[in-house]
């Protein structure tokens, strides 16, 4: 009989080991399989955070985008620029005055590789309204640049410049005693753009000048020479047919010193050559001419009408009887010189961008003194619409007093 209950006893004994054993390696295997499992979880966890960590950066990266507004033309950059606010606009013969009317607030300048000079002045350059160097957007029209950087009031159809920074023409919407002959005109790199503004489209480095003034008596001013050493360097509208410095016998060697001159500043096509009258009555470069006043003039009826007519083409001095006159606006003498130089420039006509330069004087001395300020100090004509060099300094012309 305790035989019997042992035997039994030991049997369960042997079942339980086994059923333990048996556990055991069901719980191993559960074990490796799970392991395994939380390796492909960390795999994939890693890849998926990698993804995020990308897309943060091009979130992050897409954000600096908008916060610094860089906007990506043709592969060039331009930060702070909205788009064009109306692009070009060509004048219709006929369009009333209030069509496209509008007042455009500055919008702010931009930052550009491309840069143009805005000049806004008045009374013939007398006092400067705005000087800047500002962004220029690649091919776009010259109304863009000043929508950015002035106040502007727009007419006949968006093209027309009506006011710049609250200085309106007193003519377009004006009537009766209230109309008056004043309105803004602009010149690039010196000479009177023959297209609107809105067609115009300025080349990276032009001069860009705008000068409200009185045109009771002068319609256009053709050209004027506060932009130098522009149109030498830059030309017009894209386009420089190089430059000649004429001069009278007794100018050779200054003439080659201006040479040297323009060349410093920039100036990639100039030569120097003997005064031929000849060549300037249809200008196919730009000339400057350099002499006596009564040398260049007594073989050449271009320079001679230049002269006569002189306030009614833009030209306001005046040269007689050994003396030289300088005008104002109205074609009044308010200086005159016995001894002193002359600069400006002159062209026939609005379209007429190949203007000629007179480097000039009473006399030798005179003639040197304009030399002197084109070659040591070019700085001191800036803004000017043409210039008289005597002892007591350069003086912009015309007047408005």
């Amino acid at each position: 009989m305790k035989e019997n209950i042992f035997k039994k006893y030991i049997g369960m004994i042997l079942i339980l080991l086994l059923f333990t054993i048996f556990m055991a390696g069901c719980n191993n295997a559960q074990k490796t399989k799970e392991i395994t499992n939380i390796g492909n979880k960390q795999e994939e966890q890693i890849e998926n955070n990698s993804q995020i960590k990308e897309q943060k950066s091009e979130n992050i990266e897409n954000e600096k985008s908008s916060s610094d507004n860089v906007v990506i033309i043709d592969g060039v950059a331009y930060k702070g620029y909205k788009g064009p606010v109306q692009g070009e606009i060509k004048y219709k013969e006929g369009t009333p005055a209030d069509e496209n009317s509008h007042s455009y607030k500055a919008s702010g300048d931009i930052e550009s590789p491309y840069h143009v000079d805005l000049i806004v002045t008045r009374d013939y350059g007398h006092k400067t309204i705005f000087c800047k160097n500002v962004g220029l957007v690649k091919d776009e029209v010259g109304m863009e640049v000043l929508f950015r950087n002035l106040d502007i009031q727009t007419a006949y159809g968006g093209g027309f410049v009506n006011a710049i920074n609250g200085i309106e023409s007193k003519f377009t919407f004006y009537t009766g005693k209230d109309r008056k002959k004043m309105d803004w005109f602009y010149w690039v790199n010196g000479i009177l753009a023959p297209v609107g503004v809105a067609e115009y489209r300025p080349q990276p480095n032009d001069e860009i000048w705008w000068d409200y003034h009185d045109w009771s008596i002068t319609m256009f001013i053709p050209a004027v020479i506060g932009s130098y050493p522009h149109p030498f360097i830059n030309g017009f509208f894209g386009k420089n047919p190089g430059t000649v410095i004429m001069y009278t016998e007794d100018f050779k060697e200054e003439a080659e010193k201006l040479k040297q001159s323009l060349s410093d500043l920039g100036v990639k096509q100039v030569d120097t050559a003997l005064f031929d009258p000849e060549v300037i009555k249809k200008p196919k470069k730009y000339y400057i001419l350099v002499g006596v006043w009564n040398e260049l003039a007594k073989n050449s009826k271009v320079i001679r009408d230049i002269n006569k007519k002189n306030k009614l083409i833009g030209v306001y001095a005046k040269f007689q009887d050994g003396k030289l006159y300088g005008l104002n606006f109205k074609g009044k003498v308010i200086s005159t010189h016995s001894e002193a130089g002359a600069i400006f420039a002159y062209a026939s006509s609005i379209g007429s961008t190949r203007p000629i330069w007179m480097v000039t004087g009473t006399n030798n001395k005179g003639v040197n003194m304009a030399l002197d300020i084109l070659i040591n100090n070019p700085n001191a004509i800036d803004r000017h619409f043409g210039a008289i060099i005597s002892k007591d300094g350069v003086e912009n012309i015309p007047y408005v007093d």
